[in-house]
């Protein structure tokens, strides 16, 4: 090997680890937004599933359906869990009329949008 390969080797190393360095940086910055945005997703499907057994569903019926629900992201040991269903509940609502996966069906009630 000459002097020049090695440089050109210790080189691309330095290149290959910063871009690494750069990309799991930007992973654990958006690392919040993406939990909220799964627990969201999976928080909506649980719902949409109660909806196609039941015509109509109250905020509180969206809060009994998801409490618990968890969610992570595979390369992470974080976890979020919905705790306070009651709170989620409306900004799942409002994510879900955003969505247009929900509609308005009368007063507080909400029905799957088809």
């Amino acid at each position: 090997m000459t002097t020049g390969q090695i440089i050109f080797g210790i080189f691309l190393f330095a290149v290959v680890t910063a871009i690494l360095y750069v990309w799991g940086l930007r992973k654990s910055m958006t690392q919040t937004a993406d939990l909220e945005r799964i627990l969201l997703g999976k928080s909506a499907a649980r719902v949409i599933k109660y909806l196609k057994h039941n015509p109509t569903i109250t905020q509180k019926e969206i809060a009994r359906q998801i409490k618990n629900v968890k969610a992570g992201l595979f390369w992470s040991r974080k976890h979020v869990e919905v705790q306070n269903a009651s709170a989620f509940a409306k900004k799942l609502i409002r994510y879900m009329l955003e969505q247009q996966l929900l509609e308005q069906a009368g007063n507080a009630c909400y029905k799957r949008k088809l």
